[in-house]
């Protein structure tokens, strides 16, 4: 809202002052009078107002970038439909504010109006962030073992809702309230089997250049792997996500076609 009034109160100065100058140019008021030293007051301030405008603008362009190459998501869980054409690839961090921020608004819609209506599958990295997030780590790993009772998209969503009990202490007891086997559970936690496939996940989302999370990869379905089209940054609303999808998913068309076409038979 405050944006919104500083907008306005940037074009309703640019609209006075150009009338201020036609009322009085047949007065012989110049540059060189009052009206230009009041005029280079609002121009200063329009300056900043300006500027600081467009570096909204511009942090909204940036959080979208075209990127090209293939994501490879082998045995990476994932929710939504495997033939879908597009998937989306989140890499998040369990411990991280504006992961939750995504879970818990703009994740929901997309989950709501995209994945159960079959148009989007959705696979999730981790990317522990470990200098700002030491229980992250360790809360990958529990989602990980929790993907083992079938119950991945339960500790997840359990992980983000309770981010100040990540402590490795808590986390048997999210898994018992989430219906797991808590000694088979606990059994996978202290064995440590995840953490190179985390790892990975972090070699992975450094080569791709990842500076925080959650960064998404939109990309088309091969299978095993994703070519990607959209790099997206940040916890942006549904609308971003809705027509970079949108986009991607008539891509992914265009591509089948002409797949089909240079399979057809040449009479």
């Amino acid at each position: 809202m405050k944006k919104r009034q500083i907008a306005s109160s940037m074009f309703q100065s640019i609209f006075l002052a150009c009338a201020f100058t036609s009322a009085y140019a047949d007065k012989g008021i110049n540059q060189e009078g009052v009206f230009a030293s009041t005029q280079a007051e609002v121009t200063d301030d329009l300056g900043e107002e300006y500027k600081k405008l467009l570096r909204i603008v511009e942090s909204k362009k940036a959080a979208v970038q075209t990127i090209d190459g293939s994501l490879n998501i082998a045995d990476r869980p994932g929710m939504g439909p495997k033939e879908s054409e597009v998937i989306l690839v989140e890499f998040g961090d369990f411990q991280c504010p504006f992961c939750k921020r995504h879970l818990t608004g703009t994740a929901q819609v997309i989950h709501q109006r995209l994945i159960l209506k079959k148009q989007l599958r959705y696979v999730f990295l981790d990317y522990p962030m470990e200098a700002k997030h030491p229980f992250a780590i360790k809360a990958a790993i529990a989602a990980r073992c929790a993907e083992e009772q079938g119950k991945y998209w339960e500790m997840r969503n359990t992980l983000f809702n309770n981010q100040k009990a990540l402590h490795e202490l808590f986390l048997v007891e999210h898994a018992k309230n989430a219906g797991m086997d808590d000694i088979e559970f606990n059994d996978c936690l202290q064995s440590g089997r995840y953490v190179s496939a985390i790892r990975e996940d972090q070699i992975v989302g450094k080569i791709l250049g990842i500076k925080g999370t959650p960064t998404f990869f939109l990309g088309i379905n091969k299978g095993d792997k994703i070519q990607m089209v959209r790099k997206i940054q940040g916890a942006q609303s549904y609308e971003v996500f809705e027509r970079e999808i949108n986009q991607a998913i008539e891509l992914a068309k265009s591509y089948r076609e002409e797949l089909v076409k240079t399979n057809l038979p040449s009479y």
